[in-house]
């Protein structure tokens, strides 16, 4: 039983050199240098060719998305609309210290009365100084020149009056009680029948009135 036993136990220390010998093991190298034996369930598999192993798995390319922010200012709405006027009425008279009326019925306000006043121009001679002259005791520097200007005595009312109230809703004119502007405008912003009443003297006046569509 010994015998057997130690022939057992020699054919094992046997295999176990043949498997060292073979290859099963590998020495270590290090830059062409021996460093050792490492066994072979520490050595590292070579790469024979192919897409190498991942070190961590795929998880996909992440794209980077930027949000621009818009501000948006709101515009205002358009609440203006565009009037349009038609002329019904266009006359010019004649003034030498009288009066004339007409009479209109505005059935759709506003009604616009514009009043172009031409008054008689009159001429007269008179002397002025010479800017570009020096005064001396015998030479004032006194030039003659012509002044024109309206006649004093041109002057002109207007009146709009209801006739149902026979109230003055609106009024303008030229000289005495008002300015020497030629351009003048009445606005009557109701409906009604109207007495357009004028006054004047050595002038003319242009009257036109106009309504909305």
């Amino acid at each position: 039983m010994r015998a057997s036993a130690f022939i057992s136990a020699s054919a094992g220390i046997l295999l176990v050199l043949l498997l060292l010998s073979s290859g099963c093991g590998q020495r270590a190298t290090t830059n062409g240098k021996d460093t050792g034996f490492q066994p072979f369930w520490d050595a590292t598999p070579e790469t024979t060719g192919g897409t190498p192993v991942p070190t961590t798995p795929d998880v996909g390319t992440v794209v980077e998305i930027t949000y621009e922010m818009v501000t948006i200012t709101p515009q205002p709405a358009d609440t203006s609309t565009e009037v349009t006027y038609v002329e019904v009425f266009n006359k010019e008279y004649l003034f030498k210290s009288n009066t004339t009326a007409l009479e209109y019925e505005l059935k759709q306000a506003p009604l616009l009365i514009d009043v172009t006043i031409k008054p008689v121009m009159v001429s007269r001679g008179t002397v002025a100084r010479d800017p570009t002259c020096t005064p001396t005791d015998t030479n004032l520097c006194l030039v003659p020149v012509t002044a024109t200007y309206p006649d004093p005595n041109s002057w002109f009312t207007v009146k709009v009056i209801n006739t149902g109230t026979n109230q003055v809703v609106a009024q303008n004119g030229f000289a005495r009680d008002y300015d020497v502007s030629l351009e003048k405008r009445l606005t009557i912003r109701a409906p009604g029948l109207y007495r357009i009443e004028m006054t004047g003297n050595r002038l003319s006046a242009v009257i036109r009135m106009r309504v909305t569509t």
